[in-house]
């Protein structure tokens, strides 16, 4: 069995971890063709090596056209101002427009299996935590794009990677407090807490964000809570995070054999 075991020592997000695929091997081209399949091309993957207190790791950006800047969309802010913003706009995307454009798409039978899973996690902890329901959850058009791109690509490479199952680390708890389109929240946010009800924490320390909403739903969907399995080794990659906290910002993904 093909293995995925990642190493949360400083929290996941979701371009930490598309960061750790594309590190593993997965085909950066296949993942935003089979993006642009599904109708999103208003986006571009800025992809590059960046060391990380002399780690070599993978970094990305999703840069949104129509705004023409790059959204650090998994710092502290402007995660949860996309993510969380339910103010009405034109290109706002629900829970059902978002899995239209996920059946719409190239993608394989596995990729769009887990996406949708990853984004019902994801639009019910919203609706959980904002008293609302799932069909009313907004994924602000920024935000939509970001998720969009995060949680689908990592979908596609774990496909291109043949990861047959996905085990994770004890993840770290940090305090602190975040700014978002509903005001000030406690970190973890709530939706990020939602998500990861029955996962196993340990204090880290650390004040500000290490796991953000769309990391818990890749967790929360995707993954189980393991010690590291006995496995041979095949490879190993880092997906770089935004944040510098004093330890390094990278999610570890390690592929094995068991």
């Amino acid at each position: 069995m093909r293995i995925l075991y990642w190493d949360t020592f400083a929290g996941i997000s979701g371009d930490m971890a598309l960061g750790s695929l594309i590190a593993l091997g997965a085909n950066p081209e296949a993942i935003i063709d089979q993006l642009h399949s599904m109708g999103l091309t208003e986006f571009k993957l800025d992809i590059r090596s960046r060391q990380v207190h002399g780690i070599q790791a993978t970094d990305i950006d999703v840069v949104i056209h129509d705004h023409h800047a790059k959204h650090h969309h998994d710092d502290d802010q402007s995660e949860h101002e996309h993510e969380h913003e339910h103010h009405h706009h034109h290109h706002d995307r629900r829970l059902p427009d978002i899995e239209k454009m996920i059946l719409s798409g190239s993608l394989s039978e596995r990729s769009q299996k887990h996406a949708l899973q990853v984004f019902n996690a994801l639009a019910e902890a919203e609706a959980h935590v904002h008293g609302t329901t799932l069909d009313q959850v907004h994924f602000h058009e920024v935000g939509a794009v970001d998720s969009l791109v995060d949680i689908v690509g990592t979908c596609i490479a774990l496909d291109q990677l043949d990861i047959e199952e996905i085990r994770i680390s004890t993840l770290p708890w940090s305090k602190g407090f975040v700014e978002c389109a509903h005001g000030i929240l406690p970190l973890p946010a709530p939706a990020t807490l939602m998500l990861l009800r029955g996962f196993k924490f340990r204090d880290s320390g650390i004040t500000g964000e290490l796991i953000t909403p769309t990391g818990a739903a890749l967790i929360r969907a995707l993954a189980r809570q393991a010690d590291f399995p006995e496995m041979v080794i095949h490879n190993v990659g880092y997906g770089s995070g935004k944040n510098d906290y004093g330890i390094p910002s990278l999610l570890r993904g390690v592929i094995g054999e068991i």
